[in-house]
């Protein structure tokens, strides 16, 4: 019965090499960037006005933590629905390219209308949004 064979032990010396090469040098780095960084770097005065945020200059006007209202989301859903549409024009413009090989010789025409039954059923999405005033933006 035939064994499989084992590659000896000094195949792996290489990588072994690399490894313990790899990590002294990152371990070397990081201990002169943080002596660096120690001595060049002064302990700086702490005080309330400098542990405040900092915005631009400009005195903080609101909380934070306000409410964005729905039609932000809105919005960035149907950007998103919309933005897909490339997802799955991208691999028909692949075999729109290639030819009528691609589709076993059904024709480009084929490929062509079924691109324009997917845009038409987008352009209805697109035309239900528009009428329900999903993207129409009143002042509250």
């Amino acid at each position: 019965m035939p064994e499989s064979p084992v590659p000896p032990p000094d195949v792996y010396v290489p990588l072994l090499l690399v490894v313990l090469i790899a990590g002294g040098l990152a371990a070397v780095l990081l201990s002169v960037s943080t002596v660096v960084t120690k001595l060049t770097m002064r302990r700086r005065l702490r005080s309330p006005t400098r542990n405040t945020p900092y915005e631009c200059g400009l005195p903080i006007l609101t909380d934070a933590r306000t409410r964005f209202s729905v039609k932000f989301y809105i919005v960035a859903m149907l950007f998103i629905l919309f933005d897909i549409e490339v997802v799955f024009l991208y691999p028909w413009a692949v075999i729109y390219g290639r030819g009528d090989s691609a589709r076993g010789g059904l024709g480009l025409g084929f490929l062509f209308l079924e691109l324009l039954v997917f845009l038409g059923i987008l352009f209805l999405g697109w035309l239900y949004v528009v009428r329900k005033g999903v993207l129409e933006w009143q002042a509250e």
